[in-house]
């Protein structure tokens, strides 16, 4: 099940803040980053990003996620301006993935363990034969 919100909740400057990119702010990366967010995605991925795409994702990401445009600016302030740049790309990197494709809501009663899951392995789950034979003892 797919966040109806676009927004994620990620782990920067030292406490959980809450990232959203509505369209507004989608519009305003693109104007600071002249692309679109799949080059962004793209350009995080394979390495080709540049600072300002990382800086400005994570700051119109706080700001869509609630925070005042000059809230916002502290923060990158306090928490990504001169401090080292590539521990922020895979934050900036969810933040536009949430917007473009979402991100998977937690099921109700589930933990991270895994409980409530089915965990019968292939050979007993499957119909079929299995496809090598087991080596002798």
């Amino acid at each position: 099940m797919m966040s109806r919100a676009a927004e994620v909740t990620l782990a920067f400057g030292g406490e959980e803040r809450l990232f959203r990119l509505p369209i507004g702010r989608i519009r305003a990366l693109q104007e600071k980053t002249d692309c679109g967010p799949m080059e962004l995605i793209q350009r995080f991925t394979t390495g080709r990003w540049r600072v300002d795409d990382v800086r400005e994702t994570i700051l119109q990401g706080l700001i869509g996620g609630g925070l005042s445009t000059h809230e916002a600016t502290q923060v990158i302030l306090g928490h990504f301006d001169d401090t080292p740049i590539f521990p922020h790309v895979t934050i900036a990197q969810a933040i536009v993935a949430s917007a473009v494709i979402g991100v998977e809501d937690e099921a109700l009663g589930e933990s991270a363990a895994g409980v409530g899951t089915n965990s019968r392995s292939r050979d007993t789950s499957s119909a079929s034969a299995p496809s090598t034979e087991p080596e002798p003892s």
